[in-house]
């Protein structure tokens, strides 16, 4: 009997065979087969739609969106098989494709309250959930509908009887998310709008795994139109309990990862007994303390924090790199243990005496900022607790340093090891920063350079009129270089016997990173260098020197005993007394004014007397009255052979916007990169391995600091670069703290979207206005950290490029993963809604994406899904736009991130076939013969 209907339904199917439908019931142990076409299958064209919406639904079309879900839901009548499955039998698959149907409901409400059909759909979910009570997906879209309907007490009455119903039956709580919910709606949160699922592209539910479908149509009445530009979604949010968009900013937003020094202080005051003073005494005693060691701090450039107790912590590195932290955390250090060693015996009495212990350790630590102040509120990291564990085992008076900060700080300190102490050093002295040892590099392409700055001094030392030329570039590009080799060749070329242009003087002095004695510098190093006084030495020698000085260079000063105070009190001394029969009456201290015109007067007589070079070096880090001193004294000396050289980072021009502009005999000298061929040639010649020299001269891009730094390095990372030298990352870091926090912000997003840049990229990340971008990614060009591209990739767009590779990676690594994930989920939208569309963009932040959400632990399976159905949405746009090679394009993407055990798979390598071969026949049908070969089916 079987198998004569079996016979039967054979015959029908090969009659059926002639209309070309491939339908066959082959004999197969233990019993039949049927084999069928999947787009002759209604389940196949259920999970079609399903992927279409959904992939709308991503992308934050939402009229689409429900509109294929619809449709998807419109094929089920009644449950699935319901005249074949036996009854009391539970069949996985068919359970499997009820949890699917249901995700689609969810997933259709959620593109439809996004519609604003909030009073439509509350019949609809209060039907379903009659059947699932504690699907809280659906209890949180009935309760946002209610309450955009006014019915905030059923919404929260509903909420009340899922949360009954999770703990009768289960005995647990509503999740994270829904509990949210119920807060806003009690407070009338106005942002409750925005936390509906639906105000951005969706992360695809993960109850929604379907079998195997046909997917997207290859012709174009399936294909998908492009999405609405009229309401532009939000970004995607990380995966988690809560997608919601939050309508306030998580901590997690406001900390970064940074690589400071740190400073670890303990202090303990004692009685010969053994005894602690008196409370009284040791609040006095600590008070002082904090007050000396806030002072130590801001001279070194610091932050002081009181960790606990008699423990104080200062930072370096937070909240402003310095190049040269470590080497800051060390000197004050060492500063302190000085002072605090000298209190001696306070604040009791002469028997009591202080124990100090400091340790200097240098690492990565997380740092977490409150918007009230600038100042980090609190600093966490492994280098903290490693000095902590080492404070009870230092000697007092001792200092103790981790490997990192020895290597650091290199020969600028004496250090040893002390015994039993794994990883410690003793620090001991530090010295005086010296000239390099080794040979300099090859001076190359500063001809033009050179020769305008000659010309000033030809020019000032015939007219006999000082002349102003300030040489500006970003760090390392070799402005103290260019100034050394300019006064080196004056010095030589110089004619003995041309009374013309005699041999100059040169007066050279620097603005100091730090520990500066007083506010005048760097013009205390030409009172100095006038006075023949040796930096360091005492102020007994020091004071007959300025005497001597204008004595002979001021032999008419009405008050020279008032001058020579004015330049002492210029060098940090105190000031001397002066004459009782001078205008000051021996009793007034000198004014600023009576300083800068003492050191006027005095360069301008040493001028007089011979022609004159006077370099300022470092001049951005002057205080601002000595840069508009300087910047006037052109025009306020008299007629003297004087030609002052201002050697600064483009952070003056920054700061001081005017600096120059519309003053007489002034010049401005901007030091451009080397070219490629010129840095090839230096780390050619620094390395020796000219197989090395390509990559890393792309790396430098034409800076010779860069170029010197990394033709020592021979570490390669996991893409097989490079390795940024830890000098040129301590220069990035200090550069990336000299911007504001708004361009700080966004060129923090600027390098989530890309080495290369897109302005639209930066606003869709950063969440800014068009106008406000734009903006900032020209200061951002201005400071030397971005550059323009001459002709975009992206029609319409502006495209920038990082300067340095370098600058990139620093500020990739002191984001947290939480942070770039988002960022990543936003640039992945962006790139989805592109008019001209880009996989490679589209997959590279969804990549990311998913591997930050697998180190943070969090669930990847949405994300992944989301990943390749937006491909396949791409595809289908390309494919509307007739661009068929980058509809494929698109599939080979979405196939890569497919999973091989996904049921979805399948249909993408068939529709991918179908597409190739289509593309084929069309080729051969125009003459071309041009076939794209399948590499996906082998």
């Amino acid at each position: 009997m079987v198998q004569n209907s079996v016979a039967g339904l054979r015959k029908v199917f090969r009659g059926a065979a002639s209309d070309g439908e491939g339908v066959s019931l082959d004999t197969t142990m233990p019993g039949y087969i049927l084999r069928i076409e999947p787009e002759q299958l209604d389940l196949t064209r259920f999970h079609e739609l399903v992927t279409l919406g959904r992939a709308h639904l991503a992308a934050g079309d939402w009229a689409a969106a429900s509109r294929q879900l619809r449709d998807a839901l419109a094929l089920w009548r009644g449950p699935a098989l319901a005249d074949v499955a036996d009854s009391g039998i539970t069949w996985p698959e068919l359970t499997a494709l009820r949890g699917t149907r249901l995700a689609v409901y969810e997933d259709c409400f959620q593109a439809e309250l996004a519609l604003g059909r909030d009073r439509e759909l509350i019949d609809e979910l209060e039907a379903l959930l009659e059947a699932e009570p504690t699907r809280e997906r659906l209890v949180a879209q009935l309760m946002v509908a209610l309450y955009n309907c006014g019915r905030q007490p059923e919404a929260l009455a509903r909420y009340r009887r899922a949360r009954d119903l999770l703990a009768h039956r289960f005995g647990l709580e509503p999740g994270r998310n829904l509990q949210r919910l119920q807060h806003a709606i009690l407070s009338h949160d106005p942002a409750l709008a925005l936390k509906l699922v639906g105000t951005g592209p969706a992360v695809p539910s993960p109850a929604y795994r379907a079998p195997a479908s046909r997917g997207i149509a290859a012709s174009a009445s399936t294909a998908l139109s492009p999405p609405r530009r009229d309401h532009p979604p939000a970004p995607s949010v990380p995966p988690g309990p809560d997608r919601s968009p939050r309508p306030y900013r998580e901590s997690w937003e406001r900390v970064e990862c940074r690589r400071v020094s740190v400073v670890m202080v303990r202090t303990r005051w004692t009685t010969p007994d053994g005894d602690v003073p008196s409370p009284g005494r040791i609040d006095h005693a600590v008070k002082e303390l904090t007050s000396t060691l806030q002072e130590q701090a801001a001279h070194y450039g610091g932050s002081v924090r009181r960790a606990f107790g008699s423990v104080w912590m200062i930072i370096f590195g937070a909240p402003r790199a310095h190049e040269d932290d470590p080497e800051r955390a060390v000197r004050a250090a060492l500063a302190l243990r000085r002072r605090l060693v000298s209190l001696g015996s306070r604040p009791g009495g002469d028997d009591e005496r202080l124990t100090v212990q400091l340790v200097v350790g240098t690492g990565e630590v997380v740092v977490t900022y409150d918007d009230s102040a600038p100042e980090p509120v609190e600093v966490t990291g492994e280098v903290l607790d490693s000095c902590h564990q080492w404070l009870p085992q230092v000697p007092s008076g001792e200092v103790w340093a981790c490997d990192a900060t020895v290597e650091a700080v290199g020969s600028l300190c004496d250090a040893s090891r002390p015994d039993g102490v794994p990883g410690a050093w003793r620090l001991t002295t530090s010295r005086p920063r010296s000239a390099p040892a080794s040979a300099e590099p090859a001076f190359l392409e500063r001809t033009r350079e050179l020769h305008i700055l000659r010309g000033a001094y030809q020019d000032a030392v015939r007219r006999r009129l000082p002349h102003l030329v300030t040489v500006v570039g970003e760090p390392g590009i070799g402005k103290t270089r260019l100034i050394g080799e300019f006064t080196a060749t004056l010095r030589a070329d110089a004619p003995r016997d041309d009374p013309e242009y005699p041999p100059p003087r040169v007066l050279y002095a620097a603005a100091p990173a730090f520990d500066a004695h007083t506010p005048y510098e760097p013009l205390a190093g030409l009172v100095r260098g006038c006075a023949g006084v040796r930096p360091g030495a005492a102020g007994a020698a020091v004071l007959p020197a300025l005497a001597e000085a204008v004595a002979r260079l001021l032999p008419h000063a009405p008050d020279a005993d008032r001058t020579v105070a004015a330049l002492a009190a210029c060098l940090g001394l105190p000031t001397p007394a002066a004459s009782p029969e001078g205008p000051g009456g021996g009793h007034e201290a000198v004014t600023r004014e009576e300083v800068l015109d003492a050191v006027r007067s005095v360069l301008e007589e040493t001028a007089a007397e011979h022609p004159l070079v006077v370099v300022l070096d470092d001049f951005h880090r002057a205080a601002d009255f000595v840069r508009g001193f300087v910047e006037d004294l052109t025009v306020r000396l008299g007629p003297v052979g004087l030609l002052l050289v201002v050697g600064a980072r483009s952070e003056l021009l920054h700061a001081s916007p005017g600096w120059g502009c519309a003053k007489r005999r002034s010049s401005l000298i901007t030091v451009a990169p080397l070219s490629a061929t010129a840095t090839h040639a230096l780390i050619e010649a620094a390395s020796g391995r000219p197989q090395d020299a390509g990559d890393r001269t792309a790396l430098a891009d034409g800076n010779p600091l860069f170029a010197q730094e990394y033709a020592r390095t021979t570490a390669v990372d996991a893409r097989h670069r490079p390795v940024h030298p830890p000098t040129v990352r301590a220069v990035a870091a200090a550069q990336l703290d000299t911007v504001d926090s708004v361009a700080k912000s966004v060129l923090r997003d600027a390098a989530v979207v890309g080495e290369t840049l897109w302005r639209s990229a930066v606003g869709a990340v950063s969440l800014r206005e068009s106008e406000e971008v734009t903006r900032v990614l020209e200061y951002l060009e201005s400071r030397d950290l971005l550059r323009r591209v001459h002709r975009s990739s992206i029609p319409g767009d502006i495209e920038y490029a990082f300067r340095y590779p370098v600058t990139r990676d620093v500020v990739l690594a002191q984001l947290p993963g939480r942070v770039l994930l988002e960022r990543h989920l936003r640039a992945a939208n962006w790139a989805s809604l592109l008019d001209s569309v880009r996989p490679d963009l589209l997959a590279l932040h969804y990549d990311r994406a998913i591997a930050l959400a697998e180190a943070d632990g969090a669930p990847v399976e949405a994300l992944e899904r989301q990943a390749w159905e937006a491909l396949v949405a791409a595809s289908a746009r390309a494919a509307a736009t007739g661009d068929d090679d980058r509809a494929v394009s698109c599939l080979d993407y979405a196939l890569d991130r497919c999973p091989p055990g996904e049921p979805e798979r399948t249909w993408l390598l068939t529709h991918r076939a179908r597409m190739v071969d289509s593309l084929a026949d069309g080729d051969l049908r125009d003459g071309g013969g041009r076939r794209r070969t399948d590499r996906r089916l082998g």
